[in-house]
């Protein structure tokens, strides 16, 4: 056989077992199994705080984490639609911040069903907690003690009026806040507390609300603001009426331009929790009791104050 017929034969012969099947195939490349995270929104410094950190937490533990949430905060039917979706897709684990917590119990509780644990961040479960629920929050009652200090200590003997703004039922933390607030105030007759305003999740109703109770106490001393909604709002409530230097306002909740409201006086101070630790450990949770050990009880992270000095803002 010629060198020439030898080659075709060759070729014919590797076309024909091409085409029966017999190479070697190449398997698909599988993907990393997954974890779910739905926060009450996107956007926000501190949701995507928290998402750093679970996302760290599930790549070095081999897991993807699959992140999505409501547009606003107050779009719980899309909250709900998004767990029913983890749920039909064999999510692994839930780390959820719940929108509205009696809107979402009965799906939460079809998690619990399913034996498919869940770490609810930002507020207390919904849900009782146990085997299949746990939690990974704020400490509300120092979030509270904090700001409370800090506004004794600036209104000094004399004392004053102070607001509380932001109480929204469907936040139950902003709730805490406020109740531990009073406490801590309450054996102060120096200080009095003349309104106690309503939340709402968007920060034009909260500079509203904020107006309201600058405009209606015009001896108000101080303002404490119970969410990064709150702050916000009070932020540009305070800034409009120039009041910046005469009312003190603590926020809660770091956000983007904590920076520049205390800078201009807006905010004299912010209460924190590093939202990235929590992420990190809401996600560690889960991943250790999809590994087959038991979920921890609900886990309080300490805050901390951040005043204009703390931000590197000159007064």
């Amino acid at each position: 056989m010629t060198p020439s017929r030898s080659l075709l034969v060759l070729f014919v012969g590797a076309v024909s077992g091409f085409a029966l099947g017999v190479l070697p195939e190449i398997a698909p490349r599988s993907r990393p199994p997954q974890i779910t995270f739905i926060p009450r929104t996107s956007g926000t410094t501190l949701s995507e705080n928290m998402h750093a950190g679970a996302d760290q937490a599930a790549k070095e533990a081999g897991f993807r984490l699959y992140w999505n949430a409501p547009t606003h905060e107050d779009d719980v039917d899309r909250q709900i639609s998004l767990m029913s979706s983890a749920l039909a897709n064999n999510t692994r684990g839930l780390i959820l911040g719940p929108t509205n917590g009696p809107a979402v119990t009965t799906t939460l509780n079809e998690f619990v069903a399913r034996h498919i644990p869940v770490v609810i961040v930002q507020t207390d479960s919904p849900v009782p907690t146990g085997r299949y629920v746990t939690s990974v929050t704020p400490d509300q009652d120092a979030v509270s003690k904090l700001a409370a200090v800090r506004i004794l200590e600036v209104l000094g003997s004399g004392g004053g009026q102070v607001a509380i703004l932001g109480l929204d039922g469907t936040a139950p933390e902003t709730l805490q806040r406020g109740r531990y607030f009073l406490q801590y105030v309450r054996t102060h007759p120096e200080v009095q507390i003349v309104a106690q305003q309503r939340g709402t999740s968007l920060v034009q109703e909260a500079e509203q609300n904020a107006g309201e109770v600058l405009d209606g106490f015009p001896q108000l001393k101080a303002l404490f603001a119970v969410s990064a909604t709150a702050t916000a709002g009070a932020v540009q409530a305070v800034r409009q009426r120039g009041l910046g230097r005469s009312v003190t306002l603590v926020g809660c909740d770091d956000d983007l331009f904590s920076t520049v409201n205390a800078r201009d006086g807006s905010l004299d101070s912010i209460v924190i929790t590093d939202d990235y630790r929590v992420g990190s450990l809401a996600a560690k949770a889960l991943l250790d009791a999809i590994g087959g050990h038991n979920l921890p009880k609900p886990w309080h992270v300490e805050p901390r104050l951040l005043t204009r000095k703390d931000l590197q803002v000159q007064p």
